[in-house]
């Protein structure tokens, strides 16, 4: 067989493997904040920050998030991502929920999110997350919930699309093909953690509700 067609045979199966078992893992779950089934826990993926404040792909997210929170579908926010290089995405995530009238005692912060599936993977070893509310773009969501799902999960998901006409949306859209045969790898392996120490924020925010 050319060499040239065993490349193509293995872009496809790289390519749309991954982007099937996405999909099934899915695509019942997403939602509107309006239809969205209430959880005691929601999630925001980090994104960039710009200065001191979120990008708008980032406070699109913490919109959102604070809409479920104040129509009573959550009483508690994990912000996950990092703090690399100055960028402190959760410290930077909770000051715009703050601003958003979300009390600070209901605002988990989890330095530890340094990709989607660090995110998911610490929220149930870390805090001890069964079931959750997942908030990001609608692009990234369906890798988001199958990632969290086949980590076990009970996950549910609302994405937005306000930055569609952003250019760059395009492009991370492309970016998913790759990142889903990623996932599908994390998975397959079983992908630890470096420090999986467990903590009872989540717990005590719940308590405070």
């Amino acid at each position: 067989m050319p060499i040239i067609i065993v490349v193509i045979v293995l872009l496809i199966v790289v390519s749309v493997g991954p982007k099937i078992f996405t999909w099934a893992k899915s695509h019942t779950f997403v939602y509107t904040t309006t239809t969205v089934p209430a959880r005691d826990v929601t999630l925001v993926f980090g994104a960039a920050m710009w200065g001191d404040v979120p990008s708008p792909y980032l406070q699109s997210r913490l919109d959102l998030a604070a809409d479920l929170y104040k129509a009573g579908k959550t009483k508690v926010i994990i912000v996950s991502g990092s703090n690399i290089d100055g960028d402190d995405e959760p410290d930077g995530m909770k000051a715009a929920l703050l601003q958003e009238g979300i009390p600070a005692s209901q605002i988990v912060l989890d330095f530890g999110g340094l990709d989607t599936y660090s995110s998911c993977i610490r929220a149930r070893d870390v805090y001890g997350v069964q079931s959750i509310t997942l908030v990001t773009q609608s692009y990234h969501l369906p890798r988001a919930l199958a990632t969290c799902r086949g980590l076990g999960l009970d996950a549910v998901g609302i994405g937005d699309d306000t930055q569609e006409r952003n250019l760059k949306y395009y492009k991370y859209q492309v970016r998913e093909v790759l990142a889903d045969a990623k996932m599908m790898l994390d998975l397959a392996t079983h992908r630890r953690l470096a420090d999986a120490t467990p903590s009872d924020d989540v717990t005590l925010a719940l308590a405070n509700s």
